[in-house]
């Protein structure tokens, strides 16, 4: 026997002895390692999880919030366009139609604090523009200066100068409100640049925040009041069309998805912690050291996708007690199998869950930018495919056009056979346009009977030939629960950059083409007319 194999077999009768002699340390030590083990695992383990299933939920409340005050934004949008186009065809005495326009209005969308007009009045037709509004419905109205200080707005005697922007009407009317009729938003230079900007580049445009004069923070949306083609408009001054946006109402909205967060909603130019941006904070209650050392912070921000309401969000989470699973940490903690068993049901969770909110956020997009009835691109998708299409041309030169269609006599369908025959009719009427255009062509519908078709790399000439393919397509009568009916289209064509570079200035010229090949009962108004 070598002494190596000498050597060998002590240490095993040594180890052997102290198994027999002293079996508990053995256990001892299997004990303490799987202890070890299982801590080790369960540590690694908990913080993975745990924190991971808090960002994630973290993450999707913020996408939640996004939804939420983006869809609020885009309403805004919409409701001053609306207002704006309802004065356009009225005129801007007739303050009692208005009053109840405007009173639906707010009835539907509580974050809209108050709808006003604001005129465009020359310092040479001052005098006799105060005398007129005395006369015809407010004996005490004057025009006064406005400041917005930090305790909220001061009166001031209006200062002489070449233009003024009184306040005529305002909606909902209270004895706070009734104050700012004859309101000069002039005198203020942030609701100045607002409305200048506002003028020059013809679409709404949203001012920083402020003191509204109930005393809570919000902001200002002007949209000048567009002049309806073909009316006569000498002797009406300009107007704009405003909209105050309430924060506190924005709060209520969002207060179930906020909770225990920080949150601020600010002026995209400012800094989330500048005052002089901040139009909302939502302050999360004060965690305490030891979870502030033992937890993370949890942050993120998110700027709007709304151009006229360059406002961003700021979400912060300081994580704690609250955010841990007691019951699955016992559970992990007791043995290593039920850790397993419990693992893979978090993950089978976790991934149902992820699922889940895909196809959720999927719905959600589909729903944003289609049209619910005929499954078409809606104006939020044309307008994205819009600036793409932009993009390629002034890449390669080219053009495209938009071409805008109206159904004619979609009203006597409605009228004769019905709603459910008119949602038919439109259905129908989507296939068999998009038969006649190209996979890279958009077809979108914007309004009840209203389409427009964005054609890729086109010029007026080929977007003609469509038209008429279209006309032929749609020149015999389509059977809908049998019933025959004749589909006969007006549409009018605009060409990017020939006739304009901005989407509402493109879909204004085939608009317009459209409604004078309609008067003149032509099928298509063709370029230059």
């Amino acid at each position: 026997m070598t002494e190596a194999s000498g050597t060998h077999k002590k240490w095993e009768n040594t180890l052997l002895i102290i198994f027999k002699t002293k079996p508990y340390w053995i256990y001892s030590l299997i004990f303490l390692a799987w202890t070890a083990v299982i801590s080790i695992t369960m540590s690694l383990v908990f913080n993975k999880l745990v924190l991971h299933e808090a960002e994630v939920a973290f993450n999707q409340r913020v996408m939640q919030l996004h939804e939420s005050i983006e869809l609020m934004t885009r309403d805004n949008e919409s409701v001053l366009e609306g207002f704006s186009a309802y004065l356009s065809a009225i005129e801007y005495a007739d303050r009692e139609s208005a009053s109840r326009y405007a009173r639906q209005i707010l009835s539907r969308y509580p974050h809209v604090y108050a709808l006003e007009v604001a005129l465009i009045v020359e310092r040479h037709d001052l005098a006799k523009f105060i005398a007129r509004q005395k006369r015809s419905w407010f004996p005490s109205f004057n025009v006064k200066a406005v400041s917005y200080g930090v305790d909220g707005r001061t009166k001031q005697r209006v200062k002489k100068k070449p233009i003024y922007y009184p306040i005529i009407f305002i909606e909902s009317m209270s004895p706070n409100t009734k104050q700012m009729i004859g309101a000069d938003l002039d005198s203020e230079p942030f609701l100045r640049d607002t409305l200048n900007q506002s003028k020059e580049l013809q679409s709404s445009v949203a001012s920083i925040p402020y003191k509204l004069v109930e005393g809570s923070q919000g902001y200002l949306l002007s949209l000048p009041v567009p002049n309806v083609p073909g009316r006569d408009y000498s002797g009406r001054k300009q107007a704009f069309a405003l909209l105050e946006v309430n924060a506190e109402t924005i709060q209520k909205n969002i207060a179930f998805l906020v909770k225990n967060l920080d949150f601020r909603l600010y002026y995209a130019s400012y800094s989330s912690d500048a005052p002089e941006g901040l139009l909302l904070h939502i302050a999360a209650s004060t965690p305490n050291r030891l979870e502030a050392w033992l937890f993370p912070k949890l942050t993120a921000q998110m700027k709007l996708d709304s151009r006229s309401q360059p406002f961003a969000f700021r979400v912060d989470k300081q994580m704690g007690w609250s955010d841990l699973d007691f019951p699955l940490v016992i559970a992990i903690g007791c043995t290593s199998l039920l850790f397993l068993a419990l693992l893979l049901l978090f993950m089978n969770t976790h991934l149902r869950r992820e699922d889940q909110r895909k196809i959720s956020a999927k719905r959600l997009l589909h729903m944003a930018t289609h049209d619910a009835l005929t499954g078409l691109p809606n104006r939020t998708l044309l307008e994205d495919r819009f600036n793409q299409a932009c993009s390629r041309t002034q890449r390669n030169g080219l053009t495209f056009s938009t071409m805008f269609l109206d159904l004619n006599g979609f009203k006597k369908v409605n009228d004769t056979y019905g709603h459910q025959i008119g949602d038919l009719l439109l259905k129908t009427l989507g296939g068999l346009l998009n038969e006649c255009i190209r996979d890279e062509d958009t077809l979108s519908r914007i309004s009840g009977d209203e389409f427009v078709i964005l054609l890729e790399d086109t010029s007026y000439a080929n977007a003609e030939k469509v038209a008429h393919k279209i006309h032929a397509k749609l020149a015999r009568p389509v059977l809908i629960q049998d019933i025959e009916l004749n589909i006969n289209l007006s549409l009018g064509i605009a060409v990017y950059p020939n006739d304009g570079t901005e989407m509402s200035e493109i879909l204004r010229k085939a608009d317009a083409r459209m409604y004078k090949a309609k008067e003149q009962s032509k099928r298509v108004m063709k370029e230059g007319t």
